[in-house]
């Protein structure tokens, strides 16, 4: 039953990563908002194992320049650790690329950030994609469905199965819901080993 939810693949995307980060980075630099904000894209191989994708880089993401660092990120490393995954294993990226605390991002933002981020994940081809949080879920499956609602279970972005899952930073101030988090983690696992 899932190779024939997932059978009909997109066609492949004739840019790259970089080539879709530095558009952005164009675009959102000649925005006022943006200008002196600081940008933190994705990172990882092409055609990885798993694409991972949270809401925005945090404070923590300043220093190294890199996506989930700090607590969250170490978060992060556990549960991919959990099913034999390594960050080196999978594509790391946000849907809004500039350090966030979450509450400016408007709907102004995502309107600018989700379409490159869909061009991201078409170039950087993974298997599977990991949402991880309210925001990446929405953005990825065009829904205003809460992550509860869309957690456990996969869902088909352009011909790629996509778990929605709750967010790293959201479980270190909400443990208890560590539970559904690894068994959403344990079908990522499953998915990988069937093919």
């Amino acid at each position: 039953m899932q190779d024939s939810l997932f059978s009909a693949q997109a066609p492949e995307s004739k840019e790259t990563v970089d080539e879709v980060n530095e558009e952005l980075l164009r675009r959102a630099k000649s925005l006022p908002q943006f200008r002196e904000r600081i940008f933190i894209f994705g990172e990882g191989k092409t055609g990885a194992k798993v694409a991972v994708v949270g809401e925005s880089p945090g404070p923590p993401d300043i220093e190294s320049g890199r996506p989930f660092m700090g607590p969250a990120g170490l978060m992060l490393e556990r549960i991919l650790s959990s099913i034999g995954l390594a960050r080196a294993d999978c594509y790391l990226t946000n849907v809004v690329k500039v350090i966030s605390q979450g509450d400016e991002i408007t709907p102004e933002w995502l309107s600018l950030f989700t379409p490159y981020l869909h061009r991201e994940l078409a170039a950087a081809r993974p298997r599977v994609v990991i949402a991880f949080g309210n925001t990446p879920a929405r953005a990825l499956l065009r829904t205003k469905k809460p992550i509860s609602q869309l957690r456990g279970e996969f869902h088909d972005y352009d011909g790629t199965p996509l778990m929605p899952t709750f967010n790293p930073a959201y479980l270190l101030r909400d443990p208890t819901k560590k539970r559904e988090v690894w068994e959403d983690i344990k079908k990522v696992r499953a998915l990988l080993a069937s093919g």
